[in-house]
């Protein structure tokens, strides 16, 4: 075997592993858009991978003892390709699994379905490429020939498969950092599918020649082969009979984005889960209106007899409602928010025109400055939790950003009688010296709590009465008494930054809460 051929083996390793590290990433984020991006996803897309590739090893080994040749492998390189292409075009799958399975089911049977077969040809490359090598004496002259007692086959087998994990390495910074940002899920997996096309290519007319030429047709075919059709502009139907309008969908580092039109509010959904709900014209945005809707942030300019005076530090911008409801008070708001596709979103379809920066919200806390009336976390990607930002020492981080008096809220979703929440409450009870929670309805069902943490009392006074009215300010007052909640601390404990399983107790509570929205939007929402 000559050293170019050699070599080339030794990239398409290379560039096998890379594809199959970005065919991982590009699969989980896939799936999260109708399943979320919680453990469930990972661990059915990881389990899904290692068993494809191990079926690979396995097959690659036994055929590349019968026939082993470069240019079936490159063969199957563009076989793969094409499968690779082919898996944006598969959403029908993700929803038919998902309406017969369920979320965990349905994931694990998704990923399955759609991406055993690829990953198994990849995983076939290596064995082969190992067994060329050895039977051509490889691309290092000292390694010399095989030789008696298989002497040299350990170093090319090593060889091989360091190679393979580098590209692997490559593969999932360029996917993570590169892909996804910048061209999407989509692009993601034909640009992944015309690479390995590529090489598929160069190793046949490497060995073929002339003969190779046709092939080139597959990279070139993958080129053209269109995107799957955009949604942007469509209409659907809830399953209360409710019009849909889609807006926007685009992709970021940290989640499938798309806003929507119901009706005369505009919704900002991020891996299937409602992040924002606002009216499409914030002029009609009047105070007390998140009152009345049971969103009780708006809660926070009633702490203070002078909200004009007070500044407010949000961490979690998502669509912007809580910093355009909290500026009918004329508070200061500073925003943080960790995807900058999110503050673009929010000034282009939520008119969102405050201060905002980029920043992972700890982060933030931990170097901030600044001394605030209030801190907002709301931090929800998706239906996950970010652990880190619901810790002692991250409310501790909170607590040292405010001012005397100052007062922390949080949303929390999950249910009031939840081992989660009751963590929460108690870790927030141990940094602050007042905690008080008011979910948003009468049930002990998976929704929306605010919790609402100080070192003074948790009061509100009655200025809302101003802008309600009397009856129905006192509707409000009476509500907010009836929907306070304490949760049981039996079995609670102090979450903190090295021992913060809060997205594994409240697993259960997130699937509920994944089901609900689909039942009140429409699975369209989803796919």
């Amino acid at each position: 075997m000559s050293r170019f051929s050699a070599l080339l083996l030794l990239i398409t390793a290379a560039v096998c592993g890379a594809v199959v590290m970005a065919m991982e990433l590009l699969g989980a984020r896939m799936l999260s858009v109708a399943f979320g991006g919680s453990v469930i996803v990972w661990a059915a897309m990881i389990s899904v991978t290692l068993l494809s590739l191990a079926v690979g090893y396995f097959v690659g080994g036994w055929l590349s003892d019968r026939f082993p040749r470069p240019e079936l492998l490159y063969g199957l390189l563009l076989i793969a390709a094409g499968l690779l292409s082919a898996c944006p075009h598969l959403t029908f799958v993700i929803r038919r699994c998902y309406a017969a399975f369920g979320i965990r089911g349905g994931a694990l049977a998704s990923s399955t379905i759609i991406f055993f077969l690829p990953l198994v040809l990849l995983g076939m490359v290596s064995p082969s490429i190992i067994r060329m090598l050895c039977q051509g004496g490889g691309p290092d002259p000292a390694s010399g020939p095989i030789g008696q007692g298989g002497r040299g086959v350990g170093i090319r087998a090593g060889s091989v498969y360091a190679i393979s994990t580098l590209g692997s390495v490559a593969g999932t910074l360029l996917t993570g950092l590169w892909l996804i940002p910048g061209f999407g899920t989509s692009t993601g997996f034909a640009i992944s599918a015309v690479v390995l096309a590529a090489t598929g290519v160069v190793g046949l007319l490497t060995r073929l020649r002339f003969k190779g030429v046709p092939a080139v047709v597959v990279p070139v075919g993958l080129c053209l082969l269109p995107a799957p059709a955009g949604k942007v502009g469509a209409t659907y139907t809830t399953p209360k009979g409710e019009t849909v309008r889609i807006l926007a969908v685009r992709d970021s580092a940290y989640g499938h984005i798309c806003v929507l039109q119901k009706g005369d509010y505009r919704l900002l959904v991020v891996d299937g889960i409602v992040q924002t709900g606002t009216p499409a014209d914030l002029d009609r945005l009047r105070k007390g209106e998140c009152l009345s809707n049971s969103y009780y942030q708006e809660l926070l300019p009633y702490m203070t007899d002078a909200p004009a005076a007070s500044s407010v530090l949000l961490i979690g911008l998502a669509g912007g409602m809580t910093a355009s409801m909290l500026k009918l008070y004329d508070m200061d708001i500073d925003a943080v928010d960790l995807d900058p596709e999110i503050i673009r979103t929010a000034g282009e379809f939520f008119s969102f025109t405050g201060r905002a920066e980029a920043a992972d919200g700890r982060q933030y806390l931990d170097r901030c400055t600044r001394k605030y009336d209030f801190c907002v976390i709301d931090t929800y990607s998706g239906d996950v939790f970010p652990f880190h930002l619901a810790s002692r020492e991250a409310f501790e981080s909170a607590r040292a950003v405010l001012k005397p008096g100052g007062v922390l809220a949080m949303n929390y979703i999950g249910a009031p009688t939840g081992k989660a929440f009751a963590c929460l409450y108690l870790t927030l009870s141990k940094v602050f010296r007042h905690v008080r929670a008011v979910r948003g309805e009468h049930s002990d069902d998976v929704q929306t709590i605010t919790l609402f943490a100080a070192d003074r009392p948790i009061e509100f006074n009655n200025g809302w009465m101003e802008s309600l009215g009397v009856a129905r300010g006192a509707e409000v007052l009476y509500a907010i008494e009836e929907l306070t909640v304490t949760p049981n601390l039996d079995g609670a404990f102090v979450l903190r930054d090295d021992y913060n399983p809060i997205d594994f107790l409240r697993a259960e509570e997130a699937i509920r809460w994944r089901t609900r929205t689909a039942d009140t939007l429409g699975m369209d929402a989803l796919f």
